[in-house]
């Protein structure tokens, strides 16, 4: 289930090779205690301020190291000398963690272009409608697309990371680890329970306590992945 079964460093990767300028260099990206750390080669500095905000988009991210990015003679795309091309999720994101309603909430903000993609969790219509309308209002933007943002009830509450952007979620009364993999990766089966099972090295998955943290790991393939 979106956005709690992916890992915060699938997400990046996913969003820095959608992305029209960074898709095309090949990059080595990885998430340390909520740092984005990318290696390889750019042929301009200003690309790594692009990293930076595809980075900053993403939830679970605090932090974005591109020291290890080395800067080589080569052509950069015509588009990053005159202009940012990622203004406007820039200005999207920083209207997003603006909003009472919507600044805790896990979302992913993309920009394709002229237009807008909003990704992860709410907990409601209402604030998938606000979202769309903030995002809508910039300057710029041409369209919004909010058919990755689901709704969750207590998506904010639920959207606690840890140290490798996934995350931790604190065992409540009457929890079973069968119904908390449903609630984060939309399947009960033993795939889905036995994988933070094996996350938090349970010796029995029948055995949780209230106020127990458990890691849930984000899979490679999201709700795509067999949990079976």
């Amino acid at each position: 289930m979106w956005p709690f079964g992916k890992s915060a460093e699938t997400r990046l990767k996913e969003a820095i090779k959608e992305n029209q300028v960074l898709g095309r260099y090949p990059l080595e990206v990885k998430v340390v205690k909520k740092t984005a750390i990318f290696s390889g080669e750019l042929p301009k500095e200003q690309l790594k301020n692009l990293l930076e905000v595809v980075a900053e988009g993403i939830n679970g991210i605090e932090k974005v190291d591109t020291s290890a990015v080395k800067i080589t003679a080569g052509d950069a795309p015509s588009e990053v000398a005159d202009e940012d091309p990622l203004a406007l999720a820039k200005e999207v994101l920083r209207k997003i963690k603006a909003d009472p309603d919507l600044a805790g909430n896990p979302v992913d903000v993309i920009q394709r272009g002229e237009q807008i993609i909003l990704r992860g969790a709410v907990d409601s219509e209402a604030e998938v409608e606000k979202a769309r309308q903030l995002a809508a209002s910039v300057r710029g933007v041409a369209s919004v697309d909010t058919s990755g943002l689901q709704v969750i009830a207590g998506a904010a509450k639920l959207n606690v990371t840890d140290d490798d952007g996934d995350v931790v979620y604190t065992v409540q009364p009457g929890d079973t680890l069968s119904k908390i993999a449903l609630h984060y990766y939309g399947s009960a089966a033993p795939g889905a329970y036995m994988k933070i099972a094996n996350a938090n090295k349970l010796a029995d998955p029948n055995k949780i306590y209230v106020g127990q943290k458990l890691k849930i790991p984000g899979t490679v393939a999201g709700p795509d992945e067999e949990l079976a």
